[in-house]
């Protein structure tokens, strides 16, 4: 069974209808359909463009590999088929594909005119859709006194849901819909100006609040009077929001997520391949080193071209570059060790959130989560708009 994400939304009629048994009293709240529709639509967009990037870096690489290899392999075959089977007509053809090749991987990788503006889409629709899913946590965190206290009456409740919409249409009209010149905020910024800002000081930077007056409205005082609906809306934001985040940076670092999804599988996969070809490839021209030798010591035929072996251990030292170069590209090891510190971060929230005993205490722990999730997204775009698949 695959995992599911984004709990907190309630994106699927199953969790809404567990939402509405479990919080019944602060519900109105949790549910969003207009953010729901509105990530859903941009959610899609955002995967078929990771596809389309993927594929894209992907034929960068492999366009580049197969030009490198095209020097090798005609030798190769050269070599190895009998006279006349290799014409010089089909040497200039393979010469003209590798040219060719070259070429395609130029324009796909180095240039950018394939993989950096494909990359760029799929980066822009990921950016709404992680600041969609910050908009709605801390909309209810800083609004959880306001929420707690409008849940005895119907016309409140509306009032409330009002001026949600209205913010939230605020927010769309000055973010979604002008995601081009709000994205270059986030991709001129250093990551490591945001990495590590603080997960123990919660006066730090306030930076990762969307409305810099939620930051004001979050410190209200509660009402003991709704301390039950209050409890309620603790509940779902511990069991959709922050236990949602932990369990996803379990997901991603662990061997169960799929290649494309886990670090850690691509790095033992990708560096265990690069180390084996590696292998072949001294093999390959330490054994064309002693065919060489013998060749020139003893006379007769040689068991094995030194011209052959030399051949293969060109191709394999290509293939191993071509395999570090998707290493470069997918960048494991720094996508491990974010989404370690991002896992630091918001266990520790979770157990500062677990542990408060007022209701200002929760509030910051909740604002430790939010400052880490903002963190993760910068370095994130921030990581992935440098990486690029080229040899």
């Amino acid at each position: 069974m695959g995992f599911r994400f984004n709990d907190e939304l309630l994106l699927s009629e199953a969790d809404r209808n567990l939402a509405i048994t479990s919080y019944p009293n602060v519900y109105f709240a949790l549910d969003h359909p207009e953010l729901r529709e509105e990530f859903e639509r941009i959610d899609a967009l955002a995967n078929k463009a990771k596809r389309r990037s993927r594929w894209v870096g992907c034929a960068a690489l492999i366009f580049a590999t197969l030009s490198l290899l095209t020097f090798p392999l005609a030798a190769l075959l050269k070599d190895t088929l009998p006279d006349g089977l290799i014409s010089d007509r089909l040497l200039l053809i393979s010469g003209i594909l590798g040219a060719s090749f070259g070429i395609l991987a130029l324009v796909f990788g180095n240039l950018g005119l394939g993989f950096g503006q494909v990359k760029r889409s799929w980066l822009q629709k990921r950016l709404m859709t992680e600041r969609l899913r910050q908009w709605h946590a801390q909309h209810l965190i800083a609004h959880a006194v306001e929420i707690a206290d409008v849940t005895d009456s119907a016309e409140d409740r509306s009032a409330w849901l009002a001026n949600r919409a209205l913010s939230f249409a605020r927010f769309k009209r000055n973010f979604i819909d002008q995601i081009g010149s709000e994205y270059t905020k986030f991709t001129n910024a250093s990551a490591a100006a945001y990495s590590g800002q603080s997960i123990t000081n919660p006066n730090e930077s306030g930076e990762f609040w969307i409305d810099k007056d939620w930051a004001k409205a979050a410190t209200d005082r509660a009402n003991d009077e709704h301390q039950v609906a209050l409890d309620e809306l603790y509940q779902a934001i511990d069991e959709t929001r922050i236990r949602g985040q932990i369990q996803y940076t379990n997901y991603v670092l662990s061997s169960d997520a799929k290649f494309w999804s886990s670090p850690a599988k691509q790095l033992h996969i990708l560096g265990n391949l690069s180390y084996v070809l590696v292998v072949l490839s001294f093999v390959a021209n330490f054994v064309a080193l002693i065919g060489a030798i013998w060749s020139g010591l003893v006379a007769g035929n040689v068991p094995i071209s030194w011209e052959v072996m030399s051949s293969l251990a060109i191709a394999f030292a290509i293939l191993a570059v071509g395999v570090r170069a998707m290493l470069e590209g997918l960048r494991p090891q720094r996508e491990t060790r974010r989404m370690q510190f991002y896992a630091a971060a918001i266990n520790y929230a979770g157990t500062r959130f677990e542990t408060a005993r007022t209701h200002n205490k929760r509030v910051e722990a909740a604002c430790l989560l939010e400052r880490a999730s903002y963190d993760e997204m910068v370095e994130f775009i921030s990581s992935n708009e440098r990486a690029r698949f080229v040899l």
